[in-house]
C-alpha cells in the first residue's frame, strides 16, 4: 500500500562511492582534502533530513544512480550500493537511475504521482541535483530547499 503524501526529499547519490571517494577524478590533494572533510557534515545533514522527514510523513525517495562498466558506479558493486548511514525502510521508495535528470525515463515521475506528491525537496552531492531540479520543474513539480539544507 502505498503512503500519500503532498512532499517528498529525493536523495541523489547517496551510494557509497559518493561518500568514500573523491567525485573528481582531477582533483588536486587540497581539493581532496577539503571535500573528505565535508563528508561527515554531508552525512549528519542527510541522516537528519531523512529522520525529519520519516518523522513529519514525508516521503523518502533514495535514487541510486548506475553508472558506467568499471566505474564506480558499476550496478551491483561495493561503491553502488547505498550508503551504510541510509537503509530504505517501510514507506520509502528506492528507484535506479542513470541519467544526470532523475526524471529521464518517467518512472520517477509516476511513482511520484501516484503517491500524492506535488512539491520535493533534493539533495545531492555531484551535481546532478540541477538537472533533477529541472527535470522536477518541467513535470510540474515544486522545488524547495529542504530546511536543514539551507542552514548547512
Amino acid at each position: 500500500m502505498s503512503q500519500t503524501t503532498s512532499h517528498a526529499l529525493l536523495l541523489l547519490d547517496a551510494q557509497r562511492h559518493q561518500f568514500e571517494t573523491s567525485t573528481v577524478e582531477t582533483s588536486t590533494v587540497e581539493t581532496i582534502a577539503a571535500e573528505n572533510s565535508t563528508i561527515p557534515h554531508r552525512l549528519a545533514v542527510w541522516r537528519e533530513a531523512v529522520a525529519q522527514a520519516r518523522r513529519g510523513g514525508v516521503l523518502v525517495v533514495f535514487l541510486q544512480r548506475d553508472g558506467e562498466a568499471g566505474g564506480g558506479l558499476e550496478p551491483l558493486t561495493r561503491g553502488w550500493t547505498l550508503h551504510p548511514d541510509f537503509r530504505v525502510e517501510d514507506g520509502d521508495v528506492l528507484l535506479r537511475v542513470s541519467s544526470e535528470d532523475a526524471f529521464a525515463g518517467g518512472a520517477l515521475n509516476l511513482e511520484l504521482r501516484s503517491r500524492g506528491v506535488t512539491d520535493l525537496s533534493v539533495l545531492g552531492v555531484s551535481g546532478h541535483e540541477a538537472a533533477t531540479e529541472r527535470g522536477a520543474h518541467l513535470a510540474g513539480f515544486g522545488v524547495m530547499a529542504w530546511p536543514s539544507e539551507a542552514v548547512s
